[in-house]
């Protein structure tokens, strides 16, 4: 858990980084609590189950949204990237 969380720290801060080079506000605070939310039930469905299925609804992936996050739990290892089912359009 605490290597997730310091994961989506990283990950938010750079988010807000990168909104400030743009001129724009840090996202709002409540971001990082369902960043977290979302990863932590991926990796506890894809141990408990053995297999997990994500679906993204949009092609376009906003790099500010709480969807963004997934990356944290494929780069943690914590599912696998033929788990994650891209939107076709």
């Amino acid at each position: 858990m605490n290597t997730l969380e310091l994961a989506v720290g990283i990950i938010l801060t750079d988010k807000n980084r990168q909104r400030e080079r743009e001129g724009r506000g840090a996202l709002q605070g409540y971001l990082r609590d369902f960043a977290l939310l979302q990863e932590v039930t991926k990796a506890a469905c894809h141990q408990n189950c053995g297999e997990l299925t994500v679906a993204h609804t949009s092609t376009n992936i906003s790099p500010f949204s709480v969807t963004s996050f997934y990356q944290v739990c494929l780069d943690l290892g914590l599912i696998e990237a033929d788990q994650i089912v891209p939107f076709k359009d």
